[in-house]
């Protein structure tokens, strides 16, 4: 069984499963085209205690599943009503929460949504064992001249590209389903090749070697390199920083990238850096000083 098809089949579970305030007839009283639970991913807009309502936002489903999983389109405005739980107990504005119903199959969904349960988002998905977390420091935080406050904000713009986004400090912490992570690698790799490609293109740079573990990068280059602020940008910025960014979504806690220029002409070495613990800060002075 493929790990899309076991959460499927979880998911058959979990949408079959008894939801609080509602009796096993009326799970499955009416046959084919009986009531059965949905599970609709809303962002809370703003809350009101004393109707015990909510508005909500439909957000994107970050996996590709239609299995009995919810009917409203994503961007769907409207409102939640969570009255009939008889509990005064109420997401907040603001928080991303998975939205429980009961409907059939065939009924046009509209507002509002009856609730009959809720859960952060990412209490849901960890239950299905699909919630992986990735720490980004705040050193490399700091190298991509970004706090994780502003990160937050960026994310929660983008609410497909995560399950959730947090600071922890000045870390960044971002949570993942497992398609979400491998579409988010799959960026940054795409990335880090296309800079490598737009370093290659140019006359200045003869060579990048990028390590299998991404801990390391070697450029090969004419001095003329220190003359184009854009290709200095990829190799010293760009290139390392997806680097560290891949290290990060492998679970590396203490991410370091170390970078060797070459002298094209001379192959002899102009510099040498570790990323964070030094800067990288080459001349055209220390450049001709090292090939003598």
């Amino acid at each position: 069984m493929t790990r899309r098809e076991a959460l499927i089949a979880l998911l058959c579970a979990v949408c079959l499963a008894v939801l609080p305030g509602c009796s096993d007839d009326e799970l499955t009283v009416g046959g084919e085209n009986g009531p059965v639970s949905h599970n609709e991913r809303a962002l809370v807009l703003s809350v009101d205690e004393e109707s015990q309502t909510a508005e909500v936002r439909i957000l994107e489903r970050p996996d590709d599943l239609t299995l009995t999983w919810g009917t409203h389109p994503a961007g769907a405005e409207g409102t939640a009503d969570f009255s009939e739980r008889g509990s005064s107990d109420l997401p907040e504005a603001g928080d991303d929460v998975i939205l429980k119903w009961i409907g059939t199959p065939s009924e046009e969904s509209s507002f509002p949504i009856e609730v009959n349960g809720w859960e952060p988002t990412v209490s849901f998905y960890e239950s299905l064992d699909d919630a992986h977390e990735v720490r980004l420091p705040a050193s490399m935080l700091r190298f991509f001249s970004q706090t994780a406050d502003e990160l937050v904000a960026d994310f929660k713009e983008e609410p497909e590209l995560a399950l959730s986004a947090r600071s922890d400090g000045e870390d960044l912490v971002l949570t993942f389903t497992e398609l979400q992570l491998a579409n988010y690698r799959l960026d940054v790799e795409q990335y880090l090749d296309e800079s490598v490609a737009s370093l290659l293109e140019s006359e200045e740079v003869s060579a990048v070697e990028v390590a299998d573990d991404h801990a390391s990068v070697v450029v090969t280059a004419s001095p003329a390199l220190l003359d184009k602020p854009l290709l200095v940008g990829q190799a010293f910025m760009a290139v390392p920083g997806m680097c560290a960014t891949l290290q990060a979504l492998d679970g590396t806690a203490d991410w370091l990238v170390k970078i060797t220029v070459i002298d094209a002409e001379k192959d002899v070495e102009v510099a040498r850096v570790t990323l964070p613990e030094e800067s990288v800060t080459i001349t055209a002075e220390s450049w001709a000083e090292a090939v003598g």
